[in-house]
Order: C-alpha cells, then sequence, then structure tokens
C-alpha cells in the first residue's frame, strides 16, 4: 500500500487505466464517436541496426549494440498494458522497439499526470536500474507495443565490457534530469492556455515527428497523442482542451490533419508559455 493513502499502487494503476480509457479521446478537434475505439496499430518491426541509429545509444559502436540487443528481450504490450508500476523495484532497463510508451506519475487518488510519449527508440526505466532503487514512474503501452528489456545485472555486465555505454546512460539520465525540470515548470503555469501550449511543445519535441505543410516541415503530434493525453499533462479537462485546439487552430496556430496536430505556428505557441510564465 502507498504510504499514507489506502489505495494499493495496482488499484491507482487500473483507475488511471480506466480513466484513460474513459476519457479516450481523440487527437483530431472533432472527432465521430468512433474513433474512441478505434485501436492503434503498432508500426512494422525496425531493424535492430536501423534501430541504432533512432536510440539513446546511436553513439556506441555496433559491437556494444549488438551485444545490447543480444542480451535483451522482447514483448509485445497491448493497449494501456502496464510494463512496470510505479514504485515498483526497478529490475530492467527498457527501450521502444515498435509502437509508443506512455510514462505518467500516479497521485495518490489514483489521477495520473502525464510525464512524457516516447517514440521508437527511446530508453525508460534508467533511474531506479542506475541507482538500485524503484522506479517513480508507471509506463504503459499505446496501442501495440515491442519493448526490449535488459536486466539491469545484465547491462552492468556490459558496461563492464563497453564503457561507452555508461557515457550514453549518464546522458539520459541528465536529459530525464532536466526534463523533470522543465515539467515542473509547465505544472506551476496558473493558466489552462499557458499549460497546454507548453504540452504541445514538449510532446511535439519529444517525439521529433516532422511533417509538410506548405511547403514546410512542421512538427506534428501523431494521433497516438489524444486530447487525454494532452489534459493529463497539463492538468486540464478534455472539453477544455479541445476548446483551446479549435481556438488555435481558427487562429492559425495549429492544424488538425488525419487524427494528427501539427504545430504550423511555434513561435505563437511559445510566446503564449512564455507570457503565462513571465505573469506568474
Amino acid at each position: 500500500m502507498a504510504q499514507g493513502t489506502g489505495v494499493s499502487l495496482h488499484d491507482r494503476a487500473v483507475l488511471n487505466s480506466e480513466s484513460t480509457a474513459a476519457h479516450g479521446a481523440v487527437s483530431t478537434f472533432d472527432a465521430d464517436a468512433a474513433a474512441l475505439t478505434r485501436p492503434t496499430v503498432a508500426t512494422g518491426a525496425v531493424g535492430f541496426r536501423a534501430l541504432k541509429s533512432t536510440s539513446d545509444f546511436a553513439t556506441v559502436g555496433n559491437d556494444a549494440w549488438d551485444a545490447l540487443i543480444s542480451a535483451s528481450t522482447r514483448r509485445l504490450y497491448g493497449n494501456n498494458e502496464v510494463i512496470y508500476l510505479q514504485e515498483e523495484p526497478a529490475q530492467h532497463l527498457h527501450f521502444v522497439m515498435s509502437g509508443h510508451v506512455r510514462l505518467s506519475y500516479v497521485l495518490d487518488d489514483g489521477s495520473a499526470i502525464l510525464y512524457a510519449i516516447l517514440p521508437v527508440g527511446a530508453s525508460f526505466g534508467e533511474l531506479g536500474v542506475f541507482d538500485g532503487g524503484v522506479h517513480c514512474d508507471m509506463a504503459t503501452g499505446i496501442g501495440a507495443t515491442i519493448v526490449g528489456s535488459l536486466s539491469a545485472a545484465k547491462f552492468n555486465e556490459l558496461c563492464g565490457r563497453f564503457p561507452q555505454l555508461q557515457d550514453c546512460i549518464a546522458h539520459l539520465i541528465a536529459r530525464r534530469y532536466r526534463s523533470y525540470v522543465d515539467l515542473t515548470r509547465l505544472m506551476s503555469l496558473k493558466t489552462l492556455h499557458g499549460r497546454v501550449a507548453q504540452a504541445l511543445l514538449r510532446l511535439a519535441d519529444g517525439l521529433g515527428s516532422k511533417e509538410d505543410y506548405d511547403g514546410h516541415a512542421v512538427p506534428r503530434i501523431g494521433p497516438m497523442v489524444t486530447q487525454a493525453d494532452i489534459g493529463l499533462m497539463a492538468r486540464g479537462a478534455r472539453g477544455s482542451v479541445n476548446r483551446t485546439l479549435k481556438a488555435w487552430e481558427r487562429a492559425g496556430w495549429v492544424v488538425s490533419r488525419d487524427r494528427a496536430i501539427l504545430i504550423v505556428d511555434r513561435r505563437a505557441l511559445e510566446t503564449v508559455a512564455m507570457e503565462q510564465d513571465c505573469d506568474g
């Protein structure tokens, strides 16, 4: 049981999954009800060497990468299936091989704050592995997701053979820490508009996807990100997020295309977030 609450970690995870499914929601601004239950299909399996170029271990040699892959196991997770629970002992380093992974912090009442949505190649679970502690967040699959996992003991053994792996994990932890600081700033913004603007920028930067719009490559937040996800990150109801996105679409700041969100005026969103930060 979590300290100070009668809600177990498992129950909190279930509450969070049910809450996300209930909000269900879609990333288009005017989607039909059928989209609420439309399954997300995982991307095709990525070749192991091709995966290296997009991973947090892109700078290591091929021998180190091959050893990392050979020592890992792979598992397919369903939509909203728990990969690990918050406060569970951290025994494995994980990385996304196909699909996407949602990282959330579960509060004592079962509600959640969305921390990040990870694309193919991203690693997670490294903090607990590094210090031999517990997971400080909860990880769940989005759609059908293939996750590679490597035991902490095996990873430490490989670090002895390939020191460059230690450098990669150190840089990953530094980026994670900086990201936590940025999330704290996002949560401190007083208005929903400011928080939604910052959430969109955070998600777009984390996913790293681009799409052509009017002859320019603009940030793209794919349909795996729902308005409920944006609300969980921005601390707002889905309906409020929907109204905000519609207003920004009318202003020409964002565009809805094929259930994805295109950020066509990044500076406008940055200005909204910055103004709210300064007002605070």
